[in-house]
Parts: C-alpha cells; structure tokens; sequence
C-alpha cells in the first residue's frame, strides 16, 4: 500500500508539473513513474485498474502537447525512451496487463504517432 501511495505522489508532482523540461529529463521520469504505476494500477486494480492507468497516459501525452505548443521539440533521448514505452506496452496483452483491448492500442498508437511527427 505504501508503493501505491508513493507513485500516486510522484505521478501527481508529474501531472502537475508545468512544463516537461529537457534539461532535467522529466519525460523519461515521467515514463519511469508510469510505468512503476503500472504494476500499482494493473496489477492489483482487478480490472479496473487499465482505465485509470490508461488516463495517465494521456495526461502524459497532454503534457507533451503542451511542450509542442511552446515550441519545445522532444529529444532524440527522449524520444527514443516514449518509443520504447509504447512499444513494449502494445506487446503486453495478456494477463494481468490486457493491452490488447482496443481503448489501450488507440492509447498507446496516438502515443508512438506523436513522437513520429
């Protein structure tokens, strides 16, 4: 309970961050949070867990966006590291991840399609 409750704090600071700065590798300690989450949200979420970690991906994603907007291209690290990400969950689907459930590849492609363009 207290792994749960240590990344629910650090995807909150992520989440909440207002701009993922190259300079201090936030994008690849935001992928490391989520994926610890993962095994916090799937794992032990009883099914219910996939949405939620799913909204957290988008929030990432939002986060991305944002730096976008503000004229601040990703890193060949880090893109090299979002790619990685999304590739290694799109293979995950069995038990107890599912990522072959369409809400999740409709997540995980706009995420590969992001660092594409």
């Amino acid at each position: 309970m207290m792994r749960a409750a240590q990344v629910s704090t650090e995807l909150a600071v992520m989440r909440n961050a207002p701009l993922l700065n190259p300079h201090f590798g936030q994008v690849v300690k935001y992928l490391d949070v989520l994926n610890r989450s993962a095994d916090v949200f799937l794992a032990t979420g009883n099914g219910m867990g996939l949405p939620a970690w799913l909204v957290e991906v988008q929030l990432f994603l939002k986060q991305l966006q944002k730096r976008k907007y503000v004229n601040m291209p990703l890193t060949p690290v880090e893109r090299a590291a979002i790619l990685s990400f999304a590739q290694y969950w799109r293979r995950m689907v069995g038990p107890p991840y599912n990522m072959g459930r369409p809400e999740a590849q409709i997540v995980l492609i706009t995420l590969l399609e992001y660092c594409i363009t």
